[in-house]
């Protein structure tokens, strides 16, 4: 099945998905998680629909960015280096994976310095395994608390993975833990995050129905698993 096909059967799968949730589509972006795709995979995910893609890698990132339409909005949903942050502020919509106060104030100054205003969400390893990355749970009062008054950032929700497993009691647990963390903090800063980064190819229909606001959707699209 074609890349085209694919995009067009996920649409629709997520439309149904909601239906079923009791929830709106149209409060679902769907983010194609575009790594492993070159330019022309993309270009054809952009046709049969996608506009918001996300990458990991930051240079190959940009090498796709020159070669395709402008009104991609691109999410960086990898594991972000102090290092790559001037090359990510301003050129990505949404940086899904911050996840530390010092790399949240080095995005903070770069954005300063080129007078626009970021948006980022806090990654958090709600599943507590070890390979991930992420703030653990109990961390994220306080580093909510740093970012937030931060002028040139604009905090908009969180994100997280689920383990990689077949047991959907332990998937429902993590997202489900992301959404009751998220409605603490706006209760603790009296403030909306109103955006929840979770699910991809494997458990994205559970993420839906635990309130996931954005999905990124990688081999589903481009490689038809």
């Amino acid at each position: 099945m074609s890349i085209y096909n694919n995009t067009k059967r996920i649409f629709e799968e997520i439309e149904l998905s909601c239906e079923k949730a009791g929830r709106n589509p149209q409060d679902i972006t769907l983010v194609a998680a575009s790594k492993y795709s070159d330019a022309a995979g993309i270009r054809e995910a952009f046709d049969a629909g996608i506009r918001h893609f996300g990458e990991n890698r930051v240079q190959a990132a940009l090498e796709k960015m020159s070669a395709l339409p402008e009104e991609i909005h691109w999410h960086m949903i990898g594991h972000l280096q102090k290092n790559k942050v001037t090359k990510v502020v301003g050129r990505f919509e949404l940086i899904h994976s911050v996840d530390s106060v010092k790399l949240a104030e080095h995005i903070d100054r770069v954005a300063g310095e080129r007078k626009i205003v970021q948006k980022i969400m806090i990654e958090v390893n709600t599943a507590g395994e070890e390979s991930k990355f992420g703030l653990a749970p109990a961390e994220l009062g306080d580093v909510v608390g740093s970012i937030v008054p931060m002028e040139n950032i604009e905090l908009v929700g969180f994100m997280t993975m689920a383990p990689f497993t077949d047991d959907e009691g332990i998937i429902r647990d993590a997202f489900g833990k992301l959404r009751r963390l998220r409605d603490r903090m706006e209760k603790t800063f009296e403030r909306r995050f109103p955006f929840l980064s979770m699910g991809m190819t494997n458990d994205w229909r559970i993420a839906i129905e635990e309130g996931a606001t954005h999905l990124r959707i990688g081999s589903a699209i481009f490689r038809g698993d």
